[in-house]
């Protein structure tokens, strides 16, 4: 081991200005929790021993099929 870690952080869907309208019905997450995120896996003292990871930030969207549903919804915009 040489001391480099290297990890991945995969965000899902994030709210924006853009989408104002599904905003309202409270899907998404904020950039806030993506950048907690990435603080998390560059704290040494938080994750050190944290290597090779892809860390899914997605509020949990993908675990219960909601995403599938959004992602036609934005296709047929």
């Amino acid at each position: 081991m040489r001391g480099v870690r290297v990890n991945a952080v995969c965000p899902g869907r994030v709210k924006t200005e853009m989408d104002i309208a599904d905003q309202a019905a409270g899907g998404g997450y904020t950039d806030d929790d993506i950048a907690r995120s990435i603080l998390l896996l560059a704290d040494p003292a938080q994750s050190g021993f944290v290597s090779a990871t892809a860390l899914a930030v997605g509020g949990g969207w993908t675990a219960d099929g909601r995403w599938q549903s959004v992602h036609v919804h934005i296709r047929q915009r």
